[in-house]
């Protein structure tokens, strides 16, 4: 060996560093192996949000939780997808980690009451708290380290200068004197930081995902904790059955990493990897339709495999519709604006065919279902002028004269009757316009009789309270139309390694592969085929990561 640790996480994501944090806090020489050159991984890009059931801040928000009712929600939407085990583990060692965190390192969490459930009217679902988020960081903190973290998603960042809590982004969706006096109090700030942003590059008040890697990172710093960048592993090196260490490349050289405790894959899934996704998952299908890490390609996958792991739910990933902005590498995810009144998606029918407001993972599922992928997402005048659309502002603010005609064209579909709108689209004109006619109907009474929209808890998250009887649901009838094409996308896949409770590697014999562990969407989701709420990805990762370096640490 080049030289030798006694713990090496693959990747630089959630799972990568609370795996190290936890390796370091025990005894152990932990190194993280970071492919590119940022640190943060699909999490530095994300929401940051973490689902954690019954965690320790749900109390002080007014909201009440149980162990009980935690299971017994996992249990109704996870099914037989994921191990019972697995499930209780979840529910009992999600709460340690965070009041470890909390205690232990820089990590701070704030639970958000009003972010329900995905099925709060589940049994044992909640309308609200179970998600938390990280509250901001200043990134100068880092110091140099500041300028490597994963820059967020532009989709994130209000009008490419700062980025939002999740909190503040639902405040401001609602259009009230608070949202304008919270976009007036951030914009104060931005301006503030001017001199900060030109030494920086950026805002150094970081949010969302950048917020819990920076917090996670300033906890690594204080530990000593080395993290390589654009140290690409290539693959484990595995003697007598264990796994005992790592074949990378770095600066053109190919070093041979010991690990005398064990090996952590955390690489990320394989979005990008148009190949596998092609073997594995639904058409049509594409890496150029997802949201995530452009690093992320399988690397994990394949050196699990290889080492004698295997592989389930390869067909399923964390879905989200998204859309494709002109000149721009990451596609946008539409979370938000399918939900929102005076909007619907149709196929190239001219039928809608899912319940929009659903979940985002379900809406995706239902376009598969129903052989409509890609759709349309129609809206009128009255949506265009109230809300965002993309990185397109809400037409009061910037109204169609103000966007270029070429950024228009290479966007929107546009027309001034829905027959022109059918036709741009090359739907057919009289299933659109009957389709409308069917919904226009449904909105004046507020009861979608075709797929419930509005009707469950978390599709009025992301709705307009103005408007009644049902704030999902608007007449479609103020010219002119708009249309914009939207993909079957993803945050990330779930495919993965199976794992036990402690995020070892399991063979084909259920046995744990000595040395190896996984976790994030290296390894199989723990939420199976589902999405409990925001942060079921997060929340996993930031777990399973955990717990492998406590495995480790005991040499199992």
């Amino acid at each position: 060996m080049d030289r030798t640790v006694d713990f090496i996480a693959i990747g630089s994501g959630a799972a990568a560093m609370a795996a190290g944090l936890r390796a370091a806090d025990l005894g152990l020489e932990a190194l993280l192996l970071e492919a590119t050159d940022c640190y943060g991984g699909s999490t530095a890009m994300s929401g940051g949000v973490c689902w954690v059931p019954n965690n320790p801040h749900m109390a002080g928000r007014g909201v009440t939780d149980s162990p009980e009712d935690a299971l017994t929600y996992l249990r109704n939407i996870v099914g037989d997808s994921t191990p019972d085990e697995i499930l209780r583990g979840y529910v009992t060692e999600s709460r340690r980690m965070v009041e470890y965190l909390e205690e232990k390192t820089a990590v701070r969490f704030e639970a958000l009451e009003k972010y329900c459930d995905y099925y709060p009217e589940v049994a044992g679902g909640k309308p609200g708290g179970r998600s938390m988020e990280c509250t901001p960081f200043d990134g100068r903190e880092l110091g140099e380290e500041f300028r490597r973290i994963r820059p967020p998603h532009p989709q994130s960042q209000v009008m490419g200068i700062f980025g939002l809590t999740a909190r503040e982004a639902h405040t401001l969706l609602a259009n009230t004197w608070q949202s304008k006096l919270l976009l007036v109090k951030r914009l104060l700030s931005a301006g503030l930081s001017l001199l900060a942003r030109r030494k920086w590059g950026r805002d150094p008040r970081l949010t969302a995902g950048n917020a819990l890697i920076a917090r996670l990172r300033r906890s690594l710093q204080d530990r000593n904790v080395e993290l390589s960048l654009s140290t690409t592993v290539t693959d484990l090196i595995v003697e007598d059955g264990r796994v005992v260490g790592v074949v990378a490349e770095k600066d053109g050289e190919t070093l041979r990493i010991g690990a005398r405790k064990g090996v952590l894959l955390s690489a990320g899934g394989f979005s990008r990897n148009k190949a596998m996704r092609e073997a594995h998952q639904p058409a049509p299908i594409t890496d150029e339709w997802s949201a995530g890490n452009l690093r992320s390609l399988g690397d994990g996958h394949r050196m699990g495999v290889s080492a004698g792991g295997r592989l389930v739910h390869m067909d399923k990933a964390w879905w989200t519709p998204t859309i494709r902005i002109p000149r721009q590498e990451l596609a946008w995810v539409i979370v938000v604006e399918k939900n929102l009144p005076h909007s619907m998606m149709v196929n190239d029918s001219g039928q809608r065919f899912t319940n929009e407001a659903a979940p985002y993972l379900d809406v995706v599922e239902g376009m598969y279902a129903a052989d409509s992928a890609p759709a349309w997402l129609v809206f009128d005048a009255t949506f265009r002028r109230n809300y965002p659309v993309g990185p397109l502002a809400p037409g009061y603010a910037v109204p169609d004269k103000r966007v270029s005609k070429k950024f228009i064209r290479g966007f929107l579909k546009k027309s001034d009757t829905l027959a022109g709108l059918a036709e741009a689209c090359e739907v057919p004109a009289q299933a659109l316009l009957g389709t409308v006619e069917r919904f226009n109907g449904m909105a004046d009474t507020g009861i979608d009789t075709d797929f419930s929209r509005g009707v469950s808890l978390s599709d009025r998250y992301y709705g307009d309270p103005r408007v009644t009887p049902n704030p999902c649901l608007g007449r479609l009838e103020t010219p002119p139309f708009y249309a914009v094409r939207v993909y079957p996308g993803d945050l990330g896949t779930k495919g993965g390694l199976v794992v036990d409770t402690r995020g070892r590697v399991l063979d084909a014999a259920d046995a744990p592969i000595p040395g190896l562990y996984a976790a994030g969407n290296c390894a199989a989701p723990v939420m199976g085929k589902t999405y409990p709420g925001a942060g079921g990805t997060i929340g996993p990762a930031l777990v399973v990561g955990f717990l492998a370096a406590e495995a480790a640490a005991d040499n199992s």
